[in-house]
């Protein structure tokens, strides 16, 4: 009731149009002022998990004949992304279908010979953390702040642990995935999640400025919340929990 119960979506919002990460129900917060579908925006998927792709059909830009939208996702991933998109929007899932979508949709891969790219004026950073069937952290750096986003990673990986603690290093804001207490991790070993805990040493390590809790289990109430918050505070002082509706700058 206090933090909210809709999966994942961030956006950041530029000069030049808006940068969005993933499309879980949180995507049907956005644009609730109708001169906001006309400006530009890319949407950037960290994975195809239906938490983070279920709010698409509620964007409300799909179905305004003045919007764009641009979509983008990693050209590594073996199953064929376009198409799982593609297949959220169709009978019997959802009365319209894609093809019939007034929106101008452009989906293009991420470049491969890079992991950088500029977004309306932001670098938009990424690499790869550990998930079943892959998953992308990215990292925007603005002229007022710096976020990286890592929603969905389990530890173990020590290469993918370096590559994560260079893409996090001295950001302002790290969201990261809390879903599980560290006692539940034993029961979810290869899950592909983590807790607070992971997500302190990772801050520590990476010197970022603030600790942003996320992606918890459904089964966690806000007081539940609440509780892992004030043990992660305990041994790194800027921590909170995402909020719907948390802005950041």
């Amino acid at each position: 009731m206090r933090y909210g119960g809709h999966t994942t979506c961030f956006c950041l919002n530029t000069g030049g149009g808006k940068i969005i990460i993933d499309a879980g129900t949180g995507i049907a917060l956005l644009e609730e002022r109708k001169d906001e579908e006309s400006r530009p925006a890319t949407l950037l998927f960290t994975h195809f998990h239906l938490d983070h792709v279920m709010g698409l059909p509620f964007f409300r830009r799909l179905y305004n004949q003045d919007s764009s939208l641009r979509v983008m996702a990693a050209p590594a991933r073996r199953d064929r992304w376009r198409s799982a998109v593609r297949n959220l929007i169709r009978p019997p899932y959802w009365p319209v279908h894609w093809d019939d979508l007034p929106c101008a949709i452009e989906m293009r891969d991420l470049p491969q010979e890079t992991s950088s790219i500029l977004l309306y004026g932001v670098r938009v950073a990424w690499c790869a953390v550990s998930h079943p069937q892959g998953c992308l952290a990215y990292r925007l750096d603005t002229s007022a702040g710096s976020v990286a986003v890592v929603t969905d990673h389990e530890h173990g990986d020590i290469i993918r642990e370096k590559k994560l603690r260079q893409l996090c290093a001295g950001c302002d804001h790290l969201i990261y995935d809390a879903q599980y207490l560290p006692g539940e991790m034993k029961a979810h070993r290869g899950w592909g999640h983590s807790s607070w805990e992971k997500g302190v040493a990772l801050a520590r390590s990476a010197h970022a400025g603030e600790l942003i809790l996320t992606h918890h289990d459904y089964t966690r109430n806000d007081d539940g919340i609440d509780l892992l918050v004030k043990k992660a505070r305990c041994l790194f002082k800027q921590t909170r929990a995402a909020r719907d509706k948390m802005v950041l700058f």
